[in-house]
């Protein structure tokens, strides 16, 4: 699941103007959250091609397949159609009607009609746009304003805590950044320049006369969990949410990420040390944004090339700059935002934030490399009492559990509890339960179960 950094490299082929087009697909009308006839409720989101997710709020998920037909399949697991045990069929878009049928059980939907409110937010060098969802004949009890992680797909189109958390009378604004979507501008991964946009969207929510004096909170998905202490400390918010996200700087995600996959490989510590210098090459080749660098990195490479253990060498971006020509390089930088300070350290803005946060880790994200992060958060929380931390034990990127096989891991839902999680959380500030497999630092580190 190598796609923090990475995928922006495939993921922002797909911004501007060709963002703005996804979201005219003809299974936009299908996304949404429905109520079943069992008294239940779903959420349908995209997935790949023209394929769609759908999700239970108790965290069970598959790909829909779209069919010859127009109906869909999907079968137990992340993604899979073989076997299928889920049957899907939309009424179109005018009804907002939804056939649903699991394990032989069939149940008949309506899409729920959140109240929306588009907003357009004039930034620096851009305009930002996103939209906010309300509850359903209820006043939102908290907002919640969620940046999405890398890459340069639209967040409004893709994302789906929109759907789920208004159910529980959250109002949530999901938006576009800026080169993505409907957002105008450059893709950037600045994230001073992100905060001050995030501080623009605080301040247009707020004054929404829908969601006037509901406490308001951030949340920030893998790298947003980078921007939200920092957009904390520029804005007064209630109460700050990272998901999935690091308090290491960047460089050190891809120095850990490499590591990982060295003792993976059992190789041995002098081999580890020089491997260290080859990624040391490519933090500089990066820092200098494509542009410099590249004499060192030729002759570290010339030095370690034939190694048993160069070939593995991956990370966020090492892998790809090593196995990059100099006119691929020159193309990427091109459409790829190198303005990511990659020794950015979180820390300071995160001990600054004074209000409730809330830090849900993946307990095997291989993606995030969270030792440095679980570590700083521990310290954190022996001294700071609105901190709280929920660790998801089987979790990978993205708070999905997996399970380990001969072939790797193997995605199997969103972590039971999770959703619920967030929503209590939202409306607390206090985690007063275990959600789920979750656990705290301390059972983490000691394996306790309950």
């Amino acid at each position: 699941m190598k796609t923090h950094l990475l995928s922006l490299f495939t993921a922002v082929l797909i911004t501007g103007a060709a963002a703005a087009q996804q979201t005219e697909s003809f299974s936009n009308c299908r996304n949404g959250a429905y109520a079943l006839s069992d008294g239940s409720q779903l959420v349908i989101s995209p997935s790949q091609d023209k394929d769609l997710r759908y999700r239970r709020l108790d965290g069970t998920t598959g790909r829909l397949f779209l069919q010859a037909d127009s109906s869909y399949l999907s079968g137990p697991g992340w993604a899979n159609a073989k076997d299928p045990n889920v049957f899907a069929r939309f009424g179109g878009c005018v009804n907002d009607s939804l056939v649903f049928k699991q394990d032989g059980k069939t149940f008949t939907g309506k899409r729920i009609p959140f109240p929306v409110i588009p907003i357009h937010i004039p930034v620096k060098g851009a305009s930002i746009y996103g939209e906010l969802y309300l509850p359903v004949h209820r006043k939102p009890r908290a907002v919640l304003i969620m940046h999405d992680g890398s890459g340069g797909t639209s967040a409004v189109y893709n994302n789906y805590k929109h759907y789920i958390l208004p159910l529980g009378d959250i109002a949530v604004f999901v938006y576009d950044k800026r080169g993505t979507g409907r957002s105008t501008g450059t893709l950037s991964a600045n994230f001073e320049l992100l905060a001050a946009d995030m501080v623009a969207v605080v301040k247009a929510v707020k004054a929404q006369a829908a969601v006037k004096g509901a406490p308001t909170g951030l949340m920030g998905e893998s790298q947003g969990g980078w921007i939200v202490p920092l957009t904390a400390t520029l804005t007064p918010v209630d109460f700050v949410i990272a998901s999935y996200s690091l308090l290491i700087p960047p460089k050190e995600e891809n120095r850990q990420e490499v590591l990982h996959d060295l003792k993976e490989g059992h190789y041995s510590e002098e081999a580890i040390a020089r491997a260290m210098q080859v990624v040391a090459a490519t933090d500089e080749v990066f820092r200098k944004g494509f542009n410099g660098g590249f004499a060192a990195l030729d002759s570290i490479k010339a030095k370690y090339k034939q190694e048993p253990w160069f070939a593995s060498l991956q990370g966020d971006y090492t892998g790809l700059i090593l196995n990059s020509s100099r006119a691929q390089l020159d193309s990427l930088k091109q459409i790829f935002p190198t303005d990511i300070p990659l020794d950015y350290d979180p820390l300071p803005p995160f001990r600054r934030v004074n209000v409730p946060m809330l830090w849900v880790i993946a307990g095997k994200d291989t993606e995030a490399p969270n030792a440095g992060t679980i570590a700083a958060l521990k310290e954190a929380t022996a001294t700071r009492k609105n901190i709280d931390v929920v660790i998801f034990p089987n979790a990978d990127h993205g708070i999905i559990d997996v399970q380990d096989s001969p072939q790797g891991p193997v995605l199997l839902r969103q972590s039971a509890g999770y959703f619920e999680l967030l929503r209590d959380w939202i409306l607390t500030r206090q985690v007063k339960k275990h959600y789920g497999d979750g656990q705290s630092i301390a059972e983490f580190q000691s394996g306790t179960k309950h």
